[in-house]
């Protein structure tokens, strides 16, 4: 340890701290099963039955569980303490809700391969290495609110492998692909062809430039199990162009809420787009918030009181709370220990710091 000034490390320790914070800036102390559908981040628990549960039941009851962030889901009520729960850890099954016995889960929760850990028409698992780039279907109301590469919503192929050396070759974004920033909002292929007569009115509605920004082809191709770098047959070829379908995606301007509402409020009431914007996908065009969690404030939870709700019940109860509370305890008493040094500038050095954690094992433990 080199010597450092008080006032270093201090700003040192609160840099990290405030790190930390922006990682996980919100009070990890409700889960939100009682508040019922809800647009929020949700974790898929793919240990406990591929259930999703809220931001502070996988902080509080899956911290030792293999977890998938899925990000947002629109209407998604926690799945934590509920029937779909396979396993119990410890004497409650939610331990914000201390619940003895499982609830009745929410019936109107959608699942699908996200929930599994797979994610794109590919059906890959997650890479951060390779996966920088992936978009959320913003409709999604065929695909559940899909994540995609952007090689895959180019075209899909029958196997992965094209997908991810793709993205590599193309650093992540395929050169032929909108560019990320002039667009905001995605709608995959899938939900355009759920929804095909909509968007066929909505693209030719005289101000439908003001809402898309780019129509991307999807095609579906059917590659032949040879070598890549084999030259398909004649045969082969006929096959694939027969089979080609014509999907497509669109990119959406940036504002087209606002112009979606415009567009609305001229249609007759029995417009087949006013009934799609008025009752099957409002939150095009209306604000659709995400729940927000209360805000970790230093003022409002310690570290002992933060690690004491955090605690697995895989260690023993009352040597974990001992930890915890000495933990907290020292660092209190290394702040004051340090404040003198801090209000006259001085350096701390190696051996003052040693010197005050060898008074520490010397002194008595509170009870």
């Amino acid at each position: 340890m080199s010597d450092i000034s008080a006032s270093e490390y201090i700003s040192q320790q609160n840099a990290l701290e405030d790190e930390a914070r922006g990682l996980m800036p919100w009070n990890p102390s409700h889960c939100t099963y009682a508040d019922g559908s809800l647009r929020q981040p949700i974790f898929a628990c793919l240990d406990c039955g591929e259930i999703g549960v809220c931001y502070s039941c996988s902080i509080q009851c899956h911290a030792d569980c293999h977890l998938e962030e899925l990000f947002t889901k629109r209407g998604f009520t926690c799945d934590c303490g509920t029937e779909r729960q396979e396993s119990k850890k410890g004497e409650f099954w939610c331990h914000l809700r201390q619940n003895l016995d499982r609830d009745v889960p929410s019936l109107s929760n959608r699942y699908s391969q996200n929930f599994k850990g797979l994610f794109c028409d590919c059906h890959n698992k997650y890479k951060a290495d390779i996966d920088s780039t992936m978009i959320q279907c913003v409709l999604g109301l065929e695909c559940n609110e899909e994540w995609y590469h952007c090689c895959c919503i180019l075209k899909k192929h029958d196997h992965a492998r094209h997908c991810l050396q793709s993205a590599i070759q193309n650093n992540q974004v395929p050169s032929e692909f909108p560019a990320i920033d002039y667009f905001e909002g995605f709608i995959c292929w899938k939900c355009v062809s759920r929804y095909f007569t909509v968007f066929q009115a909505l693209m030719s509605h005289h101000r439908s430039s003001d809402v898309i920004a780019h129509k991307v082809a999807h095609l579906t191709t059917f590659e032949p199990l040879g070598s890549e770098d084999e030259a398909p047959s004649l045969s082969k070829k006929r096959k694939r162009d027969s089979n080609t379908e014509q999907l497509f995606s669109i990119m959406l301007k940036s504002g087209y809420d606002k112009v979606l509402l415009e567009i609305k409020e001229d249609l007759e009431k029995t417009d087949k787009l006013y009934v799609f914007l008025q009752d099957i996908a409002p939150f095009l065009i209306n604000d659709d918030p995400v729940y927000e969690f209360p805000e970790d404030s230093d003022n409002d939870i310690s570290t002992y009181e933060l690690g004491t709700k955090a605690l697995n019940t895989s260690l023993d109860r009352d040597t974990a709370v001992a930890g915890i509370q000495a933990m907290d305890d020292i660092k209190k008493k290394l702040s004051d220990f340090l404040r003198p040094f801090a209000e006259a500038g001085e350096v701390v050095k190696e051996e003052d710091i040693r010197n005050f954690f060898e008074l520490q094992k010397g002194k008595p433990k509170n009870k």
